[in-house]
């Protein structure tokens, strides 16, 4: 990997954070690799789970998801060949609600809370999530900020602090058809929060209002923000391909890039990012890869097409999560919809999304340029 930085763009990325960042806006010769192309999605495993968050501690393995029957649900998970009929019937029996308090700045007429991120800090774990920000006055739809939540045990329950975290840029007035921003920002979502190779701790971000949706900012080490309510964020990925509006084709039309997730190949020394990309309640839903330089770019995005799309059965494969197992091993966590039921729920939620496991396998090798990235 070469770069070539200017005076301006070395210190814009060093008030981000850490070393790595050095490497923020400079010309990127980041090596994409040999990423899979349209693989199809597989059969789901886990009942009514959407936008996974995977924690695992120790050799205890938890899934969190969106507000589904519970706000913050979470269920431990013992194996990953489990059938989605033996899931459900579990799930019937033993729902789990790990933040059975609302937070105070979420909206109490649109009080769903999605896409969580969980990990440990220190002794205690942390659960970061979106949600619409009861004091917007404006741009409704944009309207989404970032808070957490902490607890002394995996499963929780969790106590969500009192005001959100992050709300993404600055606010702004109106212009190309939108009203003025809300006055605490422009809107965020889709929380990741992941620790680096060299021990910082980053929050990666979908970003509303801009054409750069996929954004980072640094936090403390102790999970706080480093900067304000309205961090600038360094963009890692920006709708500018075809198939970003989700239909796999050339025809780009309204986009919206979100649910981002960063895994480290040690390997290799890069960072592998996976991204989402459409609309997430339709079959015009994909999975987009990228491999970045550092946490915070270059990333170079794999411009040929989707790395993951609908098939056997499946609609609509996003909000692809990375994690490495108890034991050490890649895999992923990703959500779909049954076809022809798009959007829709059922009587006992059988229609909506369900949960996806599969091992992300990586060739052997510490050369970047030759890797393979597929999914099995």
């Amino acid at each position: 990997m070469s770069l070539r930085c200017s005076k301006r763009q070395v210190l814009a990325a060093a008030a981000v954070g850490g070393l790595s960042a050095l490497l923020v806006g400079c010309t990127p010769s980041v090596p994409l690799g040999r990423p899979a192309l349209r693989q199809l999605a597989q059969a789901p495993s886990v009942f009514d789970n959407a936008d996974s968050a995977v924690l695992v501690d120790g050799t205890s393995t938890f899934l969190f998801g969106s507000t589904n029957n519970k706000k913050l649900p979470v269920r431990p998970i013992t194996s990953f060949s489990t059938q989605l009929a033996d899931s459900q019937i579990n799930w019937a029996q033993h729902p789990t609600d790990a933040m059975p308090t609302r937070p105070a700045w979420i909206d109490p007429n649109e009080w769903e809370i999605w896409a969580p991120s969980v990990l440990k800090i220190g002794t205690r774990f942390w659960v970061y999530f979106a949600g619409h920000n009861g004091a917007a006055t404006t741009d409704e739809a944009n309207d989404q900020c970032i808070g957490r939540a902490v607890s002394s045990a995996p499963a929780g329950p969790y106590t969500p602090e009192a005001a959100p975290l992050y709300c993404g840029l600055a606010p702004e007035g109106g212009g190309n058809g939108l009203p003025a921003s809300n006055r605490f920002g422009r809107g965020a979502l889709d929380p990741e929060v992941f620790r680096s190779a060299d021990g910082r701790y980053y929050l990666v971000a979908a970003l509303s209002r801009t054409g750069g949706n996929i954004g980072v900012v640094g936090l403390r080490q102790d999970g706080t923000m480093m900067g304000t309510l309205n961090a600038n964020p360094v963009t890692l990925a920006s709708q500018s391909l075809p198939w970003h509006d989700g239909t796999d084709d050339t025809t780009q039309g309204n986009s919206f890039l979100e649910n981002p997730s960063m895994i480290y190949d040690p390997a290799t020394r890069t960072y592998l990012l996976f991204y989402s990309a459409g609309h997430w309640y339709s079959d015009q839903y994909l999975t987009g890869f990228a491999r970045c330089g550092s946490p915070t770019g270059p990333c170079t995005l794999d411009r040929r097409g989707p790395f993951l799309k609908g098939g056997n059965g499946r609609t609509g494969p996003g909000g692809l999560t990375a994690f490495k197992d108890a034991n050490g091993g890649f895999k992923v966590a990703y959500s779909s919809w049954l076809a022809g039921h798009e959007g829709e729920a059922g009587n006992v939620g059988q229609f909506k999304r369900q949960t996806h496991w599969a091992t992300l396998v990586l060739s052997v090798g510490s050369d970047p340029v030759t890797q393979t990235v597929t999914l099995r």
